[in-house]
C-alpha cells in the first residue's frame, strides 16, 4: 500500500506538487466530506490492504496504476479518456439514458469527460479505496465530485435503490482487477435495468411426475406477478404412457432402453414446440424430460438454458451428466454442492432456496367435515422414507396422522397412514396444514435412521407450512436459520427424543403455537415467495446475459411490428397486449382475443378480422387446390 500525502514524492511527481499551493488531497477531501461523507470516512480510516496504488506522470497528467495495472491510459490518459467517453456516448443506450453508472474511477479523466458531454446523472463505482486515494492526491477533482450524483467506493459496497433508466458502463481495466465485485455490480445494475428494458419470454418445463411437478405452476404464477412473459409446458400428461412399458416388459434392461426412447421422443417434441413458440429463456425444473442434445440445440439457437435443481445433489446425481448443458443451475444447497455442479460444466451455479405460493399456500376456513377428514392434533405429509419410518414408529402413543406414499402397510403404520397412502394434490395437503395443531416437518435422509445432523437444504414444506399460517416442528437444518429464526418463527428439534419433548411442550400451548405461526407467515410473505425467488433468479440471468437478451429483443419480429404500429394507437395497444400474452407476431395472434370477445367492434378490430378472413380463405383455396 502507498500512503499518499502532499509531501511525498511518488514516481517523479515532485514537480507537480511544487506547483500546488494547497494539497489536492485536502481540497478533494473537503469536498468529499460535504458531498460523500461515507467515502471521506473510508479514505481517512482505510486499513492496510493488498492493493498497491502508484502514480505515473505523463505529458497529459498523472495516471493511476493499481497492482501494476494501468487504470488510465499509461501515455495519454486525458486524450484516451475523452475518446472513450465520446465513443460510448455515441451509442443510443448511453445517449438516451437518464442515469449512467461508470464502473472504475482511475484518475477521473473519463468521468470528467462523461460529465461534460452527457445530460445523464452520473454514478461512479470505484472498488479500490487505494486507487481513489491516489487519484485525489495528485489531481484537483472537486468539480467532478460536485457534479456526480453518487460515488460508491470499496469492494464490500454495492449500489442500492437504483433509479430507473440506468445504464452501466464498465472500464475494462477496473473490471480485470475486480472480477467478482464487478460481476455482483453487474447483477445489481442489469437486474434493475433488465426488469424495465428487457421483455424475454420464459419457457417453463416441469417433470413428468413427482413432488417438483407443482413447482412449475408456482413458477409460472410467480413470473406473471413480476410481469414476465411465459410459455408453460406441462408434460405430465405423458406420464401414464411412460408407465405403460411395465405392462409389456419385465426385464429392467429392455424397459430402460424403451424408456430412454420415450424420453428422447419427448425431447424432440419439446424442441419442435419451441420452434413454433420460441422462448428466450428455458427454465427446467428438476427431472424435466429433456435430453442434453435438445438443450444443446436450443443453446445453439440462442436460448438461455436454466435448471432449478431442487433436490439433494448427493442422492440425485443426474446433474453429473446434465450440468454442462445448462447456462445456469440454481441449487437449494451451498458449498460442496455448488462446487461439484460447477466442476461438472455448468455455466453459472447459484444458491436459490425454494419458497411458497401464497395463492395456493394460504390460511383456510374449513368446514366441520373438512376438519374431521383432514385434521389431527399431529400430522405429517410426505413420503415414507426409511428415516421417517424409524422416527414415526416410535410415536405410536401420540395421535399422529401420516399422509403420503411409500409407507409400510404393517403396524403401527396401518393405524397411522391415511387414505391408503395415496399421493395428495396441493389443495389437499394445504387443508391438512390448516387443520393440524402440530405439523411435523421431518426432512428425508438416505443414510440415517433418525434426524440427519448434517442436513443442509430446506424443503418446500417448510415455506408452505409457514405461508399457511400453520405451526410446524421442523428438524434443524444448517441453512434453516438463513430463512427463519429458530425458536421465534419456527420450532425445531434435533432428534427423536427432542421431538417427543417438543410435542409434549407445544401440544398444550395453543397461544405460543399461534404466535409463532403468525411470525413465520409474516416472514415467508416478506422474503420467501416464488415471486421473490424468480426475481432473484432473473437478476442473476440479467446480470450475465443482459446484452445477449437485448440483442435477441432487437431482432425479435415483434419489436419491428410494435415500432411500425406506433402511429396507430389502437393497433399499438393491441400489438402490446398480444405480445405480453405471448402470441406469435402474426395476424392470428392479433385477433385471438377479438374472436372470443364481446361488444361492438372498433374500426381497427373490423380491419384485422377482415384481413384474417381473407387469409383464411386463401389458405382454404390452397388446400383445395392441392387436392
Amino acid at each position: 500500500m502507498v500512503d499518499f500525502n502532499p509531501n511525498q514524492i511518488v514516481n517523479g511527481s515532485s514537480e507537480l506538487f511544487k506547483t500546488l499551493a494547497i494539497s489536492p488531497f485536502e481540497n478533494n477531501l473537503n469536498i468529499l466530506k460535504q458531498k460523500f461523507p461515507r467515502v471521506a470516512g473510508l479514505i481517512l480510516e482505510a486499513k492496510p490492504s493488498s492493493d498497491e496504488a502508484t502514480i505515473v506522470d505523463t505529458a497529459e497528467g498523472p495516471a493511476v496504476f493499481l497492482n501494476g495495472i494501468p487504470l488510465d491510459h499509461p501515455d495519454k490518459p486525458a486524450t484516451a479518456a475523452l475518446a472513450w467517453a465520446t465513443r460510448s456516448l455515441g451509442e443510443d443506450r448511453y445517449k438516451e439514458a437518464k442515469n449512467i453508472i461508470i464502473y472504475g474511477f482511475g484518475a477521473g479523466y473519463h468521468v470528467d469527460a462523461f460529465l461534460k458531454q452527457s445530460k445523464a446523472r452520473i454514478i461512479v463505482i470505484e472498488p479500490s479505496i487505494e486507487a481513489l486515494k491516489a487519484a485525489i492526491s495528485v489531481r484537483d477533482l472537486r468539480s467532478v465530485f460536485l457534479a456526480l450524483k453518487d460515488l460508491c467506493v470499496g469492494r464490500d459496497f454495492y449500489p442500492e435503490n437504483l433509479p430507473d433508466g440506468i445504464e452501466l458502463i464498465i472500464r475494462p481495466q477496473s473490471q480485470s482487477s475486480n472480477l467478482e465485485h464487478c460481476h455482483k455490480v453487474k447483477t445489481i445494475a442489469f437486474s434493475k435495468r433488465g426488469f424495465t428494458a428487457l421483455h424475454p419470454k420464459v419457457g417453463i418445463l416441469g417433470p413428468l411426475q413427482g413432488g417438483t411437478l407443482p413447482i412449475a405452476g408456482y413458477c409460472e404464477r410467480g413470473l406473471g406477478l413480476i410481469k414476465q412473459r411465459t410459455h408453460a409446458m406441462d408434460v405430465s400428461g405423458f406420464a401414464p404412457g411412460y408407465h405403460e412399458f411395465s405392462k409389456f416388459l419385465k426385464q429392467d434392461q429392455r424397459k430402460s432402453v424403451l424408456e430412454g426412447h420415450y424420453l428422447q421422443m419427448l425431447s424432440t417434441m419439446l424442441v419442435e414446440s419451441l420452434t413454433e413458440h420460441p422462448v428466450d429463456i428455458l427454465l427446467c425444473m428438476a427431472q424435466a424430460p429433456i435430453s442434453g442434445a435438445a438443450l444443446q440445440e436450443l443453446r445453439r439457437r440462442g436460448v438461455i438454458t436454466v435448471l432449478w435443481f431442487v433436490e439433494d445433489y448427493l442422492r440425485f446425481t443426474y446433474w453429473r451428466e446434465m450440468a454442462k448443458y445448462y447456462d445456469f443451475v440454481f441449487t437449494i444447497q451451498k458449498g460442496p454442492c455448488i462446487d461439484a455442479i460447477r466442476a461438472a460444466g455448468a455455466g453459472e451455479v447459484h444458491y436459490l432456496p425454494l419458497g411458497a405460493d401464497p395463492y395456493v399456500h394460504t390460511p383456510l376456513t374449513l368446514s366441520p367435515e373438512d376438519k374431521q377428514r383432514w385434521g389431527s392434533p399431529i400430522s405429517f405429509v410426505g413420503a415414507g422414507y426409511h428415516n421417517r419410518q424409524h422416527v414415526f414408529a416410535n410415536l405410536m402413543q401420540y395421535p399422529v396422522k401420516l399422509w403420503g406414499t411409500e409407507w409400510p402397510t404393517c403396524k403401527p403404520f396401518s393405524d397411522m397412514v391415511q387414505e391408503s397412502g395415496r399421493r395428495l394434490a396441493p389443495e389437499e395437503y394445504v387443508k391438512i396444514f390448516n387443520a393440524t395443531d402440530i405439523n411435523i416437518n421431518l426432512h428425508s435422509s438416505a443414510e440415517r435412521n433418525d434426524v440427519d445432523p448434517f442436513g443442509d437444504f430446506v424443503n418446500p414444506r417448510t415455506f408452505e407450512l409457514a405461508a399457511c399460517g400453520a405451526f410446524q416442528l421442523v428438524d434443524n437444518r444448517s441453512l434453516l436459520a438463513e430463512n427463519f429464526e429458530p425458536g421465534k418463527e419456527v420450532a425445531t428439534f434435533q432428534n427423536s427424543a427432542d421431538l417427543k419433548e417438543k410435542l409434549n411442550y407445544y401440544i398444550d400451548r395453543p397461544e405460543e403455537r399461534a404466535q409463532m405461526a403468525a411470525l413465520s407467515r409474516k416472514r415467508v410473505l416478506k422474503d420467501h415467495t416464488y415471486e421473490a425467488r424468480l426475481k432473484q433468479m432473473l437478476a442473476y440471468i440479467f446480470g450475465t446475459k443482459f446484452e445477449h437478451l437485448r440483442e435477441r429483443e432487437i431482432l425479435n419480429p415483434w419489436t419491428n411490428l410494435i415500432r411500425r404500429a406506433e402511429k396507430h394507437p389502437e393497433l399499438l395497444d393491441r400489438c402490446k397486449v398480444a405480445y405480453d400474452r405471448g402470441e406469435l407476431p402474426k395476424l392470428d395472434g392479433l385477433v385471438a382475443d377479438i374472436m372470443t370477445g364481446k361488444g361492438k367492434l372498433s374500426d381497427t378490430e373490423k380491419k384485422l378480422l377482415f384481413l384474417h378472413h381473407i387469409k383464411s380463405q386463401i389458405v382454404s383455396m390452397k388446400k383445395e387446390g392441392g387436392h
